[in-house]
């Protein structure tokens, strides 16, 4: 036996050896004592049919960890059905090598599995085999942990329920143990199937777990060797090649594997794949937490066919990057190298393939989710390999090997959710989409892919009240302070609008220290001015100094993208952007293609400068401020109105009426100077000319010549700008006119 000469090994095939003898042909413990009554009502019909139900057809989709939730399916099994689950665990993790999953975890997790059912562990041999392992199985492996092993239940109440014959025919038959096994129902296990060949018959199939690295050995065929699968053609290359090395050798030794992956560069160090260098996993890493998503399109769907068949998945490019793309390579280099080729790199389609194609190499990580459509259907992969080029006879195509977690049972774009569906209209070839991570995690967690999902139950974020003592601060009534904040649930986008000193940054600032207050959600103010841009306001190339000490244009976020990021990574609590002056402004150069997020936040848009797809995040508010005696507000445009409630804040209206009075009475203050600016307000008689109570909440306003001051140097300014050029007599608002005004309105009285 070819696999027995590997002396890393050796325990494993040999403690397998024991388990085909006693359990898959004797149906007894392979754990127990032989005396023990027990062994004999652990591989038993009854057994993995307790497993089916408690385990497999009632998955846990709740948060808790794997353990928490293993804990309750498994409560209450009989202890024949307990020990089975434990002995296919020890099935399941024999496989993985200690630098993949260490001993001590392997360890931990089976003690743990046996603790919550009563089961025995293993001891001796089956212990020891523990210690070595066989392969570096994929990410699969670790993050899709149930489904590994929901395929080894189902297999056990396929074996228990088989006759005598068929269990002889499989464990004679290697091709009808593949077809009873890859018979079996499931999703995202591949890797478990894989092993499982290998497991039970070590001779008949290659020790590999990879899907894409057996359909790259099968691409080695010659004439004649091409069999119904790509194992049976695997088969035949091993007979054709022992001849010249030997009938022990292994296709990943370094001159067979030149043979079937001559350009393969080495994987991050960090890769979770069956070619990874040797490294030390923890089981219990939050993997996912890491994890990036990204939806790839295989020229219209065309490739997806091939793609699910080899396990890969790719970007394809003609003529403007006629060299090898090495990862690490920055986009400067990349067209560096792209103009000594002698292509025109000054076209928008080069830039918009080379951001593709410098994604697709530089920023996907192995590990990372893999979504591409066919149609109407839609599959996801796990990526499982670095880059690596590949030329056919008419184009350039860099591929990454991907394991495809639902190939035969792709998921329809009816039963996924509305914000992915969403995103999935974009026509850019990679597109960046983690922020919909929980909606995949959803599809592999079992028994959903035929099933039209149920609306997601979105709770929209709700801003916190008015409560009585912010109107006590802001002197503002509780239910026009309360109006203000619904406005601002309802549109997202609320511009308060009204002459100077009316209280609407104050307002503004306010409502944001309300909302974060506690430690929830963020905010941040910012300006607008006449050169104020869209560079300024979102995203653009500025000047950094680089690695070499000379300066490079690198990308940079301007204060929208700063808090959309943070309010991305915190959905559950409000963040807030202040924008002062909006008006001052060129809109439509400011927001750009970000007006249409505005009023569409759940679909995506291409930004134009990273050229990653971007969406406004729902627990994103925007408030405006609005000085209409500056410029009015019918001079903004239908679309900038359209996206954003208008709330005026008149000082001749209430409740801004009311403000400088109230202020007053709180420091028990004389009333003249809310007299005062009433009757100045009143003799402008133009709303957008008022004088906010702003000028005149000074605590030292009543102070000898301090009014006078004011008004002079603070309100009649404002009013000659106003009225410059009109030929109005300023003298009837001099502060003298309006007391006169007002003392004889007295007097009359």
């Amino acid at each position: 036996m070819k696999t027995r000469l590997h002396d890393e090994s050796r325990n494993v095939y040999e403690a397998l050896d024991i388990f085909r003898e006693v359990s898959l042909h004797g149906l007894k413990s392979s754990f127990l004592p032989a005396e023990d009554p027990d062994a004999k009502r652990v591989w038993t019909a009854d057994s993995a049919a307790s497993l089916m139900r408690c385990f497999v057809e009632s998955p846990d989709e709740s948060n808790r960890s794997f353990l928490e939730k293993l804990a309750d399916q498994l409560s209450g099994l009989p202890r024949g059905a307990g020990q089975l689950f434990e002995e296919l665990a020890w099935l399941h993790f024999v496989v993985a090598t200690p630098a993949k999953l260490r001993y001590a975890s392997k360890r931990r997790l089976l003690d743990d599995i046996g603790a919550m059912t009563h089961a025995s562990g293993p001891t001796g041999i089956f212990d020891e085999a523990l210690r070595e392992g066989l392969v570096a199985p994929g990410t699969a492996f670790f993050t899709r942990r149930p489904n590994q092993l929901w395929l080894l239940v189902r297999f056990a109440a396929r074996w228990t329920t088989a006759t005598a014959d068929e269990r002889m025919l499989w464990l004679s038959d290697p091709r009808a143990f593949r077809e009873m096994v890859f018979g079996l129902d499931g999703v995202a296990d591949q890797t478990q199937r894989h092993a499982l060949l290998h497991l039970i018959h070590p001779d008949a199939f290659e020790d590999t777990v990879s899907q894409y690295h057996k359909h790259a050995l099968a691409a080695l065929s010659e004439p004649g060797e091409i069999g119904t699968n790509d194992d049976e053609t695997i088969a035949n290359i091993r007979t054709r090649l022992a001849k010249d090395h030997g009938n022990d050798f292994s296709f990943y030794s370094p001159e067979i594997r030149a043979l079937w992956q001559p350009d393969e560069r080495p994987a991050p160090a960090d890769a979770h794949s069956d070619t990874a260098p040797a490294h030390e996993v923890d089981v219990d890493e939050p993997e996912a937490a890491m994890r990036s998503a990204w939806l790839i399109r295989g020229a219209g769907g065309k490739k997806v066919p091939e793609w699910l068949e080899q396990g890969i998945c790719a970007i394809y490019y003609s003529d403007s990057f006629p060299f090898s793309l090495a990862q690490g390579m920055s986009r400067e280099e990349l067209r560096a190298l792209s103009e000594e080729a002698g292509t025109d790199t000054t076209t928008g389609g080069y830039n918009a393939e080379l951001g593709q194609v410098w994604r697709f190499v530089n920023k996907i990580e192995v590990g990372d989710y893999v979504v591409t459509v066919n149609g109407s259907d839609v599959y996801l992969g796990v990526v499982d390999s670095a880059p690596r080029d590949r030329s056919t006879r008419t184009r350039i195509e860099t591929i990454r090997a991907v394991e495809w977690l639902n190939a035969g049972q792709p998921i329809q774009r009816g039963a996924i959710a509305p914000s992915l569906q969403s995103k999935m209209k974009t026509l850019l070839t990679v597109s960046l989409i983690t922020s919909e991570i929980d909606e995949l995690e959803r599809w592999v967690t079992g028994h959903t892919w035929d099933e039209p999902a149920a609306p997601p139950n979105i709770r929209e974020l709700a801003l916190p009240p008015a409560t009585a003592e912010l109107a006590r601060d802001l002197l503002l009534p509780q239910q026009w302070l309360t109006d203000v904040i619904e406005l601002l649930e309802e549109k997202k986008q609320l511009v308060l609008y009204g002459p100077p000193g009316t209280g609407k940054t104050f307002l503004a600032q306010a409502l944001a220290d309300h909302f974060t207050a506690g430690g929830g959600g963020a905010s941040e103010t910012v300006q607008f001015h006449p050169s104020y841009s869209y560079e300024d306001f979102f995203e653009g190339y500025r000047p950094a100094p680089s690695a070499t000490g000379t300066v490079e244009f690198q990308i940079k976020p301007g204060p929208l993208r700063r808090i959309a990021e943070a309010a991305s990574a915190a959905p559950d609590t409000p963040h807030l952007l202040i924008i002062d002056e909006i008006n001052r402004a060129n809109l439509a150069k400011v927001f750009g293609e970000l007006y249409f997020l505005l009023e569409y936040r759940d679909r995506p848009i291409s930004l134009q400068y990273s050229e990653l797809e971007f969406t406004l995040p729902a627990n994103l508010f925007i408030i405006g401020t609005m000085n209409t005696a500056d410029r009015s507000i019918a001079l903004v445009d239908a679309a900038m109105r359209r996206r954003f409630y208008f709330l005026e804040m008149a000082p001749s209206v209430p409740p801004v009426s009311e403000v400088l009075a109230k202020w007053l009475a709180r420091h028990e203050m004389p009333d003249a100077p809310a007299r005062l600016l009433a009757e100045l307000n009143r003799r402008l008689g133009d709303p957008d000319a008022a004088i906010g109570p702003s000028y005149l909440m000074n605590k030292s306003v009543m102070d000898p010549g301090r009014l006078e001051r004011v008004w002079a140097h603070a309100i009649v300014p404002l009013l000659e700008e106003r009225f410059y050029g009109t030929g109005e007599d300023l003298k009837r608002y001099s502060l003298s006119a309006v007391r006169a005004a007002i003392d004889s309105a007295a007097n009359e009285d």
